[in-house]
């Protein structure tokens, strides 16, 4: 009942004659009567709905509140089951079936005036089969709300490409897709003004560029601990705090990262075992083991109850035990930590969420397709036709546009190393220097240049990200052009390589060539480039097994400048 059907049966309850009563009756079940009408839900389930986005928990508790039983239209039952599944999520807890949102999807795909609450249920069917496991029919369900959002419902859209940022990220291998749907997300919620939204994808782009891109990395956590501050959100200051003392930990900038973390106690350092080990980290490389050690402790205190886990435990335990001198009780809980990363990396499937992805978009256009031919055909042909061209006309423009844009990248850099080779060339003919291996590599080097300078030319687009690989990777048949670059590494640093084949006659052509591509100062990227890795990641673990190999003491950079200066 409405707050005017109850001002109307005061009133009228005051009159003397038994008429004024009647008629109030009357009004009174023409209210009750309304309030499950086509024209608005139940109250309950209206306030529920207000009380969502800042109050899941309240408004869980008003939904559970409702007896389904008691809802007299099919309307009222749908958006209860939808209003159930969007707080318990909210909520926090976890799905452990999908009948609830399967009959609010149903009513509401029957029911086309319910835009809205459809691209709802979508986004949270997508939610569950999530949480159930089903990651691939998560996107599924993430693009049906995509495509079934208004334009201008900046909300849910931005919520649909947020959680689909999240997939991508969790499931599939980091190939920016992830990252774009973040920065699509961060669009609407803008437009949406929803700062709490922009928060969270500020932060999550933060964390995702930190590896690539420190400087921006930095800026967006710094957008995103703005945000937080600004609406006092504690947790996600700590958040943010975290975040940026991570960043500042690998990029070795301890003073800035110490302040964080006293920026955090004095706010009250939450109950975090990640947080604990990334402080006892960065208390560790600025020689505190003692104070390493109480957060270490204090992470241990909270448990570790998966492999994720104990990997960050048995990280911090070692960068600890390095700062107390224990270089060899260091190096066990390195070799152990490698062992179980390395183990847990080759049982991780890794789900092809953009087919999914794909396969929909597929379908959509076929449906599209197939809805033309039994109407206006022409009319719709000619459309979709104009479109379709425009859609390819800008996706071959901009194609072409980057295209030229890396072709000019490399021509230039091409052009700058084949006149510091020709440099080197002339520099060698001109003191007469009679060794033949360094001339011939230089040559084949310049050689190789070329063949990457035609192939930029003459190869088409999608074919030349395959050809340059195929021109840099390591393999049989190149194995004596890089012999050849050994020699010229013993020309520059001291005989390293001739120097190491003969101390560890043990190591293998690749073990020779990832030190040989160390001393020349390679990136991480390059060196898994040319050793064929897909995962620049690995080129750690290979540069930790080789110093181990060698039964070194220190690092491999160590023994190179070591070895360099000998």
């Amino acid at each position: 009942m409405n707050s005017d059907g109850i001002v109307v049966f005061y009133y009228l309850c005051g009159m003397k004659h038994l008429l004024a009563v009647i008629v109030t009756a009357m009004v009174l079940v023409a209210v009750v009567t309304g309030c499950g009408g086509a024209g608005r839900n139940d109250a309950r389930l209206v306030a529920a709905d207000s009380l969502m986005h800042d109050f899941p928990d309240s408004a869980l508790a008003i939904v559970e509140a409702v007896n389904a039983a008691d809802l007299t239209s099919e309307r009222d039952r749908a958006y209860r089951d939808l209003l159930l599944t969007q707080a318990r999520y909210k909520a926090y807890i976890t799905a452990t079936s999908d009948s609830d949102i399967n009959r609010a999807l149903d009513y509401y795909r029957r029911h086309s005036g319910e835009r809205e609450k459809l691209t709802r249920a979508y986004i949270y069917k997508g939610a569950v089969m999530e949480e159930l496991g089903h990651p691939d029919s998560a996107m599924f369900y993430y693009k049906h709300a995509e495509a079934t959002a208004a334009p201008t419902d900046y909300f849910n859209l931005g919520y649909t490409k947020m959680r689909m940022g999240s997939l991508y990220c969790d499931y599939y291998a980091f190939d920016g897709v992830g990252i774009n749907k973040y920065e699509s997300a961060l669009e609407c919620f803008q437009q949406a003004k929803e700062l709490t939204y922009q928060h969270k994808c500020l932060n999550n782009l933060g964390c995702l560029y930190r590896e690539n891109n420190s400087q921006k990395a930095e800026q967006l956590l710094n957008n995103a601990l703005s945000i937080a501050q600004q609406y006092n959100d504690t947790i996600g200051i700590i958040d943010d705090s975290h975040a940026l003392i991570v960043l500042h930990y690998y990029d070795k900038n301890y003073n800035h990262a110490l302040q964080l973390i006293h920026y955090i106690k004095k706010l009250g350092c939450p109950t975090d075992f990640s947080l604990y080990t990334t402080i006892a980290n960065v208390y560790s490389r600025v020689g505190l083991p003692d104070s390493a050690a109480i957060y270490l402790n204090l992470a241990l205190n909270e448990g570790i109850d998966d492999d994720e886990k104990r990997l960050y435990y048995l990280e911090s335990l070692s960068e600890l035990e390095l700062s107390r001198g224990n270089i060899t009780e260091s190096l066990r809980l390195n070799h152990l930590y490698n062992h179980i990363s390395d183990s847990l990396m080759s049982n991780t499937e890794k789900l092809s969420i953009s087919k999914t992805e794909n396969d929909y978009d597929f379908h959509t256009n076929n449906s599209i397709k197939t809805k033309s031919q039994k109407s206006n055909r022409l009319i719709i042909i000619f459309f979709i036709t104009i479109i379709i061209l425009a859609v390819l006309i800008s996706l071959y423009l901009r194609r072409i546009q980057v295209y030229r844009r890396i072709v000019g990248e490399l021509k230039k850099e091409s052009n700058t190393h084949l006149n510091t080779l020709n440099l080197l060339q002339h520099n060698i003919n001109k003191l007469k220097i009679d060794d033949r291996q360094i001339k011939s590599f230089v040559n084949k080097q310049l050689e190789l240049l070329r063949e990457i300078s035609v192939a930029c030319y003459q190869e088409p687009q999608n074919k030349l990200g395959k050809r340059v690989k195929h021109i840099l990777q390591f393999n049989d048949q190149n194995q004596e052009e890089w012999i050849g670059l050994y020699h010229y590494i013993d020309a520059e640093y001291n005989g390293i390589m001739s120097k190491t084949r003969e101390n560890y006659p043990q190591l293998n052509d690749k073990d020779l060539l990832l030190l040989a591509l160390s001393c020349l100062g390679f990136s991480y990227i390059q060196i898994a480039m040319i050793l064929g890795y897909s995962n620049h990641t690995s080129v750690s673990t290979l540069k930790k097994r080789l110093a181990e190999k060698m039964m070194l003491d220190g690092s491999l950079n160590d023994y190179i400048t070591a070895m360099s200066h000998s």
